[in-house]
């Protein structure tokens, strides 16, 4: 179970066993009030009637008074609407005991006659104290007990000569105790829901940012190139700034591990080459023998440099996980720049190069094209030319004289509302191709062909460096060989553009 449904679990745990603890001891609490309340109505009630048999006395008359009065009470048709109860029916009911606690009169039929001596309102009343009691119907349901409150009746020299008690039953105060419990817990039952969404927006607003942090640490180290999670939680940030020193370290290190067996491993050739010369240089031999073993070396040493170089370009991408800044670039003139810097290399190899815009702008929108389609990147401009440069050399370093390299920027209008727009550059040359034993390992660091001509090799980082590029950019890479007339390569860069604007 993840962390998040374990809050929020807890939560709901915690909120529920809280609800039902409070609402137990509020029940307890109304119940014990409502009792109050009608324990004080009954000894009111109980004065009252006592008060009225002390004025009659206790005999016959007092008795047959007693017994109208209740016959009339018991068919009264009550219609009282109390706050949102309605009631319908008499509540009170009364007996009369004499100094010796037999009953003398009764409300209930059958209970005249009886011996209520035993009873606590009976018994403490006529001792001079307080007397009440409450009697369940069936002991094993609270809400069958009878409440019984006692006055002492007295004669005319004080003493007791009676107890007058008035009984009502439980249920009705549970009519108005069960109403106050259902509106108190409908809306605890709503102050729960509404505690439990908030607590769940506090999950998620919490558990959220840990979560994309811990999608971050995955793809990180699955080797993939994600965006580090921003989070407007103090801790969570400081915590995702750990995980990027920590990335960067560990990364760091193993970049440095990496680097320094490869860089050993490249450089062993040139600085073995730079030495057999050098030795040979100092050796007795004719000065065009010199120049040509001195010509090695200043070739070794540039190669040595260009390795370098270009090692320090792959290591400081691989390490980045998005661009530093970004601007609006023109790809199709960024291209132009690239091939007229180039110049001097195709002319010098007899190679045609030109670029075909599929969907050319009007000059008068510069870098807008029709149909929704732009050629416009947000990017860095250094790393995007230096992609480009890497892709075109090598096109021209595997063409021969009067090859045609053609180079296309295809802008592509958004499928769909919502979807991103795409610009395409193919590079189409008529070179040599990639023999299919290379084509696996075309994108390995260090791993380069021989240049047709020269049979020389490259520093075999030159595609890496661009994959890093287009990888940064959030576009795609795809070489194809044999590409375009099944002859030759056909590099494939695909970007996310920005969206033609129309004016």
């Amino acid at each position: 179970m993840s962390l998040r449904r374990r809050l929020f679990l807890t939560l709901c745990v915690i909120v529920l066993l809280g609800f039902l603890g409070i609402a137990r001891w509020i029940r307890g609490e109304l119940r014990t009030s409502y009792s109050q309340v009608v324990e004080e109505s009954l000894v009111d009630s109980s004065a009252l009637m006592a008060s009225i048999v002390e004025v009659n006395g206790m005999r016959e008359p007092t008795y047959e008074m007693l017994t109208r009065a209740f016959v009339n009470y018991k068919k009264r048709i009550f219609r009282a609407p109390i706050f949102e109860f309605m009631k319908v029916e008499t509540a009170f009911d009364l007996y009369l005991t004499d100094s010796q606690g037999k009953v003398v009169f009764s409300s209930k039929p059958g209970e005249i006659g009886n011996d209520f001596s035993a009873w606590n309102d009976v018994v403490k009343t006529l001792r001079g104290e307080y007397g009440a009691r409450s009697t369940r119907i069936d002991k094993n349901d609270s809400r069958t007990s009878i409440y019984f409150v006692a006055a002492p009746v007295r004669n005319a020299s004080g003493s007791i000569e009676g107890v007058v008690t008035i009984s009502k039953t439980e249920s009705s105060i549970l009519l108005f105790l069960d109403r106050a419990l259902d509106q108190m817990f409908a809306g605890a039952f709503f102050a729960v829901v509404a505690l439990g969404l908030i607590g769940g927006l506090i999950m998620i607003w919490i558990a959220l940012p840990l979560e994309r942090l811990r999608r971050y640490a995955l793809a990180v180290s699955e080797g993939e190139r994600v965006t580090l999670p921003v989070s407007d939680i103090k801790d969570v940030r400081q915590l995702t700034d750990a995980f990027e020193k920590m990335r960067v370290a560990l990364e760091g290190k193993k970049a440095n591990e990496r680097y320094t067996q490869t860089l050993t491993h490249e450089l062993k050739s040139p600085l073995t080459a730079i030495k057999g010369a050098a030795e040979l240089c100092m050796e007795e031999m004719d000065s065009s023998q010199r120049d040509r073993f001195l010509s090695n070396i200043v070739s070794e040493a540039d190669r040595s440099h260009m390795i370098l170089e270009s090692l320090l370009q792959v290591s400081a991408l691989e390490v980045k996980r998005s661009l530093d800044s970004r601007a609006e670039v023109s790809t199709g003139e960024l291209l132009d720049e690239t091939i007229a810097a180039l110049r001097g290399h195709w002319e010098a190899r007899g190679v045609k190069l030109t670029l075909n815009r599929l969907n050319p702008f009007n000059k008068d929108t510069a870098r807008e094209f029709p149909h929704g389609a732009s050629d416009v990147v947000l990017g860095d401009r250094f790393l995007l030319m230096q992609a480009f440069r890497n892709v075109l050399s090598n096109a021209i370093d595997f063409s021969s004289s009067g090859d045609k390299i053609v180079v296309e920027v295809d802008p592509k209008p958004a499928a769909k509302p919502g979807a991103v727009s795409q610009v395409a550059i193919s590079v189409h040359d008529q070179g040599t191709g990639i023999p299919e034993f290379a084509k696996n390992r075309i994108f390995e660091k260090f791993y380069s062909l021989e240049r047709p001509g020269t049979k020389r090799k490259s520093s075999g980082l030159g595609l890496s460096i661009v994959k890093e590029v287009v990888d940064l950019h959030g576009g795609s890479l795809e070489i194809v060989s044999p590409g375009r007339n099944n002859s030759g390569t056909t590099v494939r860069i695909v970007l996310p553009a920005m969206p033609h604007q129309s004016k």
